[in-house]
């Protein structure tokens, strides 16, 4: 029997597998068709009001949620009472909950998603040839198909006794020997998913206690509603109107717990590609685990519920759920440096794919920019992303997840000709400002790169400080308050209390190195900074816990009772095995990376962050990472310190992705704004005038548009942050080389 070979296929078209019905035990048959799959016009597609929009008109007591698949729900708080209707009955549906008409222009099928595994491992399917088929064939009759083992297993399990099932398989569908078909396809994986039917995740075959964990968790998360922000509460028509709570235990024995905690060690949770497959599928979606199957929305709540849980939860259940990863979340308000960072240890075959296989997850605008080429080398593929992402933003949002890190020297990156700046998504990335804390170093400005072969990357930056002295290397430990108080000690700080820290900011901002200290080694993860974020605790709070905690062991024991499990595991987990560092200007900070005397602290221009460089004897920059400085991570450097009655906060209100950002607040008045009042005595240039906009995902999470009315050009950034107007006041801002 012939081997089967691809037909080559149109731009618009797809490849679409159809497994021939059969018994368990027969031999796989399945048929390759070719169909059009074309996205709608956007005026095809289904529209609401924006949820800034449904808010304006609820009644006193109501609010409104994007749930998890994005359909609008209504919570009545004092309540406790979810539905799917609009409070007030006169308002139109349409308006709030659009019906989404099935296409009949589009091919119906539904798209799997499977762990792939070792590719020695091979088996066999036939070709049945269709007279369609036939006519590009060599010979008519069947062929033969090597697919994988576990490829196998999977069919025998999806396929039907009695009729076809139609569905897109990326190891079928895909030629993989092309390179072209491939680039092409890959390309439109966030076309094929998000328009399939429902996407099938393959968990694998049954186990003893699967269905006991499937059929749990298909209860639990009918049970909780989450949103797209992070909210969690009883979904509508519920039985169990309290277990969203944290506070509230699930009633699971032992043998539950067990069930459940088997599930997210199998193959498919540890796979890249599927973050991105699942993501993208429908409501429909499922998760079958041999015969039996449940939602993937009702998957993903009870996991999310399960992690929510204050106490109940077995240790080894928390492990597993954690190294599966936080994929259940909503991944469509992420950066896309985020997505690359969160996923990019996750499973493939190629390395190139550390990129391809989350590519689908890019807002659009960042996804058409970036050219998928499988001939590529590894850094070129990697480069060109790094490219794309920073011209499409004029931001430099990936550099701060670059640098040597833990190496002593460049040669160390592990690749020979690796760039310094230039994360290396191969192999596990390293930062030190966690994602979620958003900072404002360099304002509102854009970056100013050139890019000079081979592997150099000029930018214009502030240089601020050369580092002293390295004071200090936290130890690994799940507790912060410990590690927090072995530096103390270790360091004398407790004596620094009337020492003045020479910090840039205003009211609020620490007066002695003590304070420094405190909110350096918290990265700023304090109540003081965050607006209604009830989880932190006050500057003044941690200062008199670490003071108690200071006295003896019993006070230590005192002050960890004081602060909660969850705050001092994230503080523990922030600074595990990294360096405190003081700079020849007075100021200190945090670093995760082995600091060096000399080392420079530059504030780069479109960069969220400081970055710690080591020069080079021929004047060059490696990139050693980006790092914590206190009294510079919200524009001080630039700008200078805060006007009095002025200080900046982190808050989300209104903001629809959930995302914390910079806002300003006066401290006379409570006013709040996004414009920064440090800027208020600079005029605009004249041929400069600011212009509103609608926020995309594509958007740097920092930014403003203004409009050129000589040129038509539209910037995302402020024209007094342009290099040429921070010189003219003064700034002494520098071109350097990154290598």
């Amino acid at each position: 029997m012939n081997r089967y070979k691809y037909k080559p296929l149109n731009p618009n078209d797809i490849r679409l597998v159809t497994i021939l019905p059969g018994k368990f035990g027969d031999p796989i048959r399945i048929e390759i068709n070719h169909a059009t799959l074309v996205p709608p016009a956007e005026d095809e597609k289904p529209k609401r009001l924006s949820l800034k929009e449904i808010r304006k008109g609820l009644p006193k007591g109501w609010d409104a949620f994007e749930n998890l698949e994005g359909r609008v729900v209504f919570w009545k708080d004092n309540e406790r009472f979810s539905s799917w209707d609009h409070p007030d009955p006169s308002v139109p549906r349409a308006d709030y909950d659009p019906e989404i008409l099935e296409n009949q222009d589009r091919p119906d099928y539904e798209a799997l998603s499977y762990a792939w595994g070792p590719r020695m491992r091979r088996k066999k399917a036939i070709m049945k040839s269709t007279i369609k088929e036939q006519r590009f064939m060599v010979m008519p009759g069947n062929r033969l198909l090597h697919i994988n083992e576990d490829l196998e297993e999977a069919l025998r399990y999806l396929r039907y006794k009695n009729k076809g099932r139609v569905m897109w398989i990326d190891a079928l569908c895909i030629n993989q020997e092309d390179f072209e078909e491939r680039n092409h396809e890959v390309k439109r994986m966030s076309l094929i998913y998000q328009f399939a039917r429902r996407v099938v995740a393959w968990l694998g075959p049954a186990s003893l206690n699967s269905q006991l964990a499937l059929s749990t968790l298909d209860y639990l998360g009918r049970q909780v509603e989450c949103t797209r922000d992070d909210w969690m509460f009883p979904a509508v028509d519920c039985e169990q109107l309290y277990w969203y709570c944290p506070e509230v235990s699930l009633p699971y024995k032992h043998e539950v717990w067990d069930a459940i905690a088997d599930f997210p060690l199998r193959p498919w949770f540890k796979r890249l590609w599927i973050v991105q497959e699942i993501h993208l599928g429908s409501a429909k979606s499922i998760v079958q685990c041999g015969h039996d199957e449940i939602l993937w929305s009702h998957f993903r709540r009870a996991i999310l519920s399960i992690n929510d849980k204050d106490e109940g939860v077995p240790h080894d259940i928390r492990i597993n759920l954690n190294n599966a990863g936080d994929f259940y979340l909503y991944l469509g308000h992420n950066p896309f440096e985020n997505t690359l960072y969160n996923y990019h240890m996750r499973l493939c075959s190629d390395q190139r794919d550390k990129v391809y296989g989350i590519l689908s997850l890019a807002p659009r605008e960042i996804r058409d920019a970036i050219e998928i080429n499988y001939e590529k080398g590894l850094v070129e593929v990697f480069e060109h992303v790094f490219r794309a992402h920073s011209d499409k933003q004029r931001r430099l949002p990936q550099l701060q997840l670059s640098g040597l890190r833990y190496a002593e020297s460049i040669s160390e990156l592990g690749k020979e000709g690796w760039p310094s700046w230039l994360p290396d998504w191969s192999r596990f990335v390293y930062r030190t400002c966690p994602s979620s804390d958003r900072y404002y170093t360099s304002g509102l400005s854009a970056s100013c790169t050139n890019y000079t072969n081979p592997g150099r990357l000029e930018v214009i930056a502030l240089p601020f400080a050369s580092v002293k002295r390295v004071e200090y290397q936290f130890p690994h430990s799940p507790d912060g308050l410990v590690c927090i108080v072995e530096a103390y000690k270790r360091m004398g700080l407790s004596q620094l209390r009337d020492t003045p820290y020479p910090g840039l900011g205003g009211p609020g901002e620490p007066k002695s190195y003590l304070d420094a200290y405190l909110l350096t080694m918290t990265m700023g993860k304090v109540k003081d900074y965050y607006e209604k974020l009830q989880t932190y605790y006050s500057q003044a709070e941690l200062l008199k816990i670490v003071d108690i905690a200071e006295r003896s062991e019993e006070g230590i024991e005192e002050a960890r009772s004081m602060l909660s499990d969850w705050y001092r595991g994230l503080i523990g987990a922030e600074l595990d095995q990294k360096y405190l560092f003081s700079l020849e200007n007075g100021h200190i900070g945090v670093i995760g990376g082995r600091p060096l005397q000399g080392d420079k602290v530059v504030v780069i221009l479109g960069c969220e962050t400081p970055m710690l460089l080591r020069p080079t004897p021929t004047g060059d920059y490696i990139v050693v990472g980006d790092c914590y400085v206190h009294g510079i991570m919200f524009g001080e450097a630039l700008l200078g310190p805060f006007p009095e009655s002025w200080k900046f906060i982190l808050h989300r209100e209104g903001e629809e992705d959930g995302q914390y950002r910079v806002c300003f607040v006066n401290t006379d008045t409570g006013v709040k704004r996004t414009d920064d009042p440090r800027l208020d005595e600079i005029p605009l240039p004249p041929e400069w005038e600011p212009i509103e906009w609608n926020r995309t995902t594509a958007d740097p999470l920092h930014y403003r548009k203004f409009w050129n009315r000589e040129t038509g050009e539209e910037i995302n950034s402020d024209p007094r942050l342009f290099p040429e107007a921070l010189v003219g006041r003064g700034v002494p801002l520098e071109t350097i080389t990154l290598v």
